[in-house]
């Protein structure tokens, strides 16, 4: 729905809304998550442009234990049963941690024991993020148009590497340990709501539903422009990434689990590190490693930079459509500002917490409860505000072909039932965040987190009361209702201009970005 949509009202995620006002608050929410999610995607970034220099070593920084940053708890994997029982026995039987873990956790982030000890700047990668930063300004200043050729060299390049890498875990000893972990079902799980609330909330997230980042994407196609195929294309394609790379990560972990004489689940740490902890440990057994180590987080930085780009197009297309003369007017200007805002907004994540700052803003601010809220009220507002029946007739005026009426059931019931229980799920399953250590975060850091949430939640219920009550308008109360949740009987196809060119001669002539008179 959200393609379909800003399809054929050619508008981002907030001005979309134009023709069901009372649900505006929806389009700022989207922007908002969207705005959690750009503040730290750099900052992930970052951390594989670290290991993308570390890659041209002779010898892997994350392969020894005699570095400077390592303990006496470190073994690489390669000890003997002598030197390994000598390791233990010193330890008097604590956990040993691997090179590769004492490289991600005391090299790359400096990080601290808690999200409050901040201790200093990791330099380093306060660069590589700038470095990042200015990587997305130049993908992004001259348009959609040159923003796609960067996405479709960002989005096919991965797949090649993801093969390469399979191939290789599979043939690693404790591979098919992982393998098996990966494909055997816990059915006993099903019963509990915790791996319902996680699986939907990760669809919904994978997918990019709720970020508005759709909805901007799909206004800038041409009106006639078969989204629809698109959309299934995508979910097969995504769904089948997902599964491919599910087979990568867990043939390595398997090795990982291996080496260090742990389970799978003591080798799987929460947190959003885990690609940094896994794949470094099979590029150091490949032959030609520093080749393939440095494609390997190549691709990471691709895929965190084609990322970045699209939910920084959503978030320019929404202010972009609302503030068309300050903006639009001075685009490379105004995207240097924002660029320069969002790189200030990330330094606390490189700081010695920045990882678990990062954890907190990730699982409140842009996934969670806020995003399936938003999404719950961002479904009834499309599927009974602007109707669903509406919605499948504006695939017929742009494709020419009619959905199936069971989307017209999806849209109305399914959707929004599936969406509030997930929601439901996680109030009542609610647990607080950890650390990799297993200790809970403080809970000043909960109440904060919480606090991220509500900031896309209130979006929601205070434009509602803005709409009614404050607006200067002539209607009454009920009047404004009924306008709020019903789009005009004339809405139809608009053209959104597609070049610079057209862009500036809409705004001059028309004083908005575009001449649609049936916004107004």
């Amino acid at each position: 729905m959200e393609v379909t949509v800003g399809q054929y009202l050619q508008r981002g995620a907030m001005e979309m809304w134009k023709m069901c006002p009372l649900f505006k608050g929806v389009g700022i929410g989207n922007v908002v998550i969207s705005f959690m999610c750009i503040a730290y995607f750099c900052v992930i970034v970052a951390w594989a442009l670290f290991y993308m220099i570390a890659s041209f070593n002779s010898t892997f920084p994350w392969e020894t234990c005699t570095n400077w940053w390592n303990t006496a708890a470190c073994i690489t994997g390669k000890e003997n049963a002598t030197s390994l029982a000598n390791i233990t026995r010193y330890l008097n039987g604590n956990a040993t941690e691997t090179s590769v873990e004492q490289f991600w956790e005391k090299r790359v982030l400096y990080q601290s024991e808690s999200i409050s000890e901040f201790g200093g700047i990791q330099w380093e990668l306060l660069g590589l993020m700038a470095l990042a930063w200015v990587v997305v300004y130049f993908a992004l200043w001259k348009g959609i148009t040159e923003a796609r050729k960067f996405v479709y060299f960002c989005a096919i390049f991965p797949y090649f590497l993801i093969i390469v890498l399979l191939i290789r875990g599979l043939t690693l000893p404790g591979a098919m340990t992982g393998i098996s972990f990966y494909l055997t079902p816990n059915i006993t799980k099903l019963s509990e709501t915790t791996v319902w609330k996680d699986a939907g909330t990760q669809v919904f997230y994978s997918y990019g539903v709720g970020f508005g980042t759709l909805i901007a994407l799909g206004s800038h196609n041409k009106i006639n422009h078969n989204s629809y195929r698109d959309a299934f294309i995508m979910c097969v394609i995504n769904g089948g990434t997902s599964i491919l790379a599910g087979f990568a990560i867990f043939s390595i972990l398997g090795y990982m689990s291996f080496i260090a004489n742990k389970s799978i689940a003591e080798i799987v740490k929460p947190g959003v590190g885990l690609a940094f902890l896994a794949y470094p440990e099979v590029a150091s057994n490949l032959p030609l490693k520093q080749l393939w180590a440095f494609l390997f987080f190549l691709m990471i930085t691709i895929l965190g930079l084609d990322s970045q780009v699209c939910m920084m197009e959503g978030l320019f297309t929404a202010l972009e459509d609302t503030f068309p003369f300050l903006l639009r007017k001075h685009k490379k200007v105004s995207l240097l500002v924002t660029c320069l805002f969002f790189f200030i907004l990330g330094i606390p994540m490189v700081s010695y917490a920045g990882a678990h700052w990062l954890t907190l803003i990730d699982a409140y601010g842009a996934s969670g409860i806020a995003l399936l809220f938003v999404v719950f009220f961002e479904v009834v507002g499309l599927a009974w505000g602007f109707g669903a029946q509406r919605v499948r007739q504006a695939i017929y005026e742009m494709l020419g072909f009619k959905v199936t009426k069971l989307w017209l059931i999806f849209w109305k019931y399914t959707a929004p039932f599936v969406t509030a229980v997930l929601f439901i799920f996680c109030i009542v399953m609610y647990t607080p965040l950890k650390y990799p250590n297993g200790k809970d975060f403080p809970m000043w850091a909960e109440i904060f987190g919480f606090f991220l949430s509500s900031c896309s939640m209130l979006c929601i219920p205070a434009y509602a009361i803005y709409y009614l009550f404050c607006k200067k308008s002539d209607l009454t109360v009920k009047e404004k209702i009924h306008k709020g949740i019903h789009p005009p009987k004339n809405l139809g196809l608009s053209k959104r201009p597609y070049t610079v060119e057209e862009e500036m001669e809409f705004i001059d002539k028309t004083g908005d970005v575009r001449n649609n008179n049936d916004y107004k």
